[in-house]
């Protein structure tokens, strides 16, 4: 009898991933419920199972775009039953949508919000930094008004442009756009993709120091070159083949990091028991980019994150007498503002001077000049 009884039992294993939880049984039978909605999932290819809605987009576009398909099949996303309908799905009577695409109201950009609806507190840590915020940094450029086309195929590239849509297509330049802070039709700010790529949702992918060199190496953002010249670039290399960049949590504790780059320093989990965050401006006690440098809200806390991960490699003295020269750094082209603005300088004026000021701040944060010269020039 008990033989019997175990025979028609179904052993049920529970994958919770982000918000959404994925189930699967004896009979292999896959089930993904979003919010109260629970929908049975079936088996598109060796990786990817998917809902009934995302099984017609594929009848489509998997031969009218083969790449894109299988970029996603491949991804985290397409082995959790997580497709094209579930993330391109739009509220019934969305002005910026297309509705009744073939019986589906549909949207092509997706917003931080939609990534939101199952990563919550990702997006919560988001919303929270420059990143999401990134598009206020360049709202004020001559060019924005004087050329909007310019503007558009430039500066919104990284920063982002403020979305404008009707019936799911454009009505202006504003889309197709790629940047980290871009305005959404729904209303959200942010574009988790400028980091984690469309498609193929690849951790490896989202802690490759290229995708932060994207934005983050040319004149108005010179980090990536400041860091290029410090020890800590120096140090990167090391023992890179232990780490499994594809690790879900990874720490600078437990794991084999020695690559003090962007990751280890603003995101990464600083300690075994730390949390890695999606907010890179939640560890930063300065605002460098202003022509006068200011500290971040809650400043103190931000440095002792900081202070956090730096202890990994780093005695308590060497960190405390860094930030005392860093701070002393600062405030000294603080004061070199104070000497050269005038009132009648020109945009362009205050704009190299506010970049040749960023360019030092930002060399001495990371303990690699870019051009020593020129602050020298400046300081005079």
């Amino acid at each position: 009898m008990n033989k019997n009884i175990s025979k028609k039992k179904a052993f049920i294993a529970s994958i919770l991933f982000g918000g959404i939880l994925i189930t699967s049984s004896a009979y292999s039978q896959q089930t993904i419920t979003i919010g109260s909605e629970t929908k049975i999932l079936k088996k598109y290819s060796a990786y990817a199972v998917t809902t009934d809605e995302t099984a017609h987009c594929l009848g489509c576009h998997s031969t009218r775009m083969p790449k894109l398909v299988e970029a996603w099949e491949h991804s985290t996303h397409a082995k959790n039953g997580v497709g094209c309908y579930e993330c391109h799905q739009a509220e019934k009577g969305d002005p910026t949508s297309k509705q009744g695409h073939f019986s589906y109201n549909v949207q092509l950009p997706v917003s931080a919000a939609r990534c939101g609806f199952c990563h919550q507190e990702q997006y919560e840590q988001f919303a929270m930094s420059r990143h999401a915020t990134a598009l206020d940094l360049i709202k004020f450029i001559p060019m924005r008004e004087s050329n909007p086309e310019l503007f558009e195929t430039s500066c919104t590239t990284c920063h982002g442009s403020i979305v404008n849509m009707k019936k799911g297509k454009a009505v202006d330049a504003s889309w197709p756009n790629q940047g980290i802070g871009r305005k959404n039709p729904d209303g959200s700010l942010g574009n988790c993709a400028a980091c984690h790529g469309y498609h193929n949702d690849s951790l490896a992918h989202v802690r490759d120091i290229k995708t932060c060199t994207r934005c983050h190496d040319n004149d108005f953002s010179p980090a990536m070159l400041s860091w290029s010249r410090s020890s800590h670039a120096i140090d990167s290399g090391k023992n890179i083949e232990d780490v499994d960049l594809t690790k879900k949590h990874l720490n600078l504790t437990d794991d084999a990091v020695m690559k003090p780059n962007c990751q280890t320093c603003h995101t990464m989990a600083p300690t075994k028991n730390g949390k890695a965050t999606h907010n890179v401006s939640s560890r930063i006690s300065w605002n460098l980019k202003e022509l006068n440098a200011v500290h971040t809200d809650d400043w103190g806390t931000k440095r002792l994150e900081m202070q956090k991960s730096c202890r990994n490699c780093h005695a308590s003295t060497q960190i405390e007498q860094f930030y005392r020269k860093f701070d002393a750094a600062v405030v000294a082209s603080n004061h070199i503002v104070d000497k050269k603005l005038k009132e009648d300088m020109s945009f362009d004026e205050r704009m190299n001077l506010q970049l040749s000021l960023q360019a030092f701040r930002i060399g001495a944060a990371m303990l690699g000049m870019v051009d020593p010269f020129k602050i020298e020039e400046l300081a005079r």
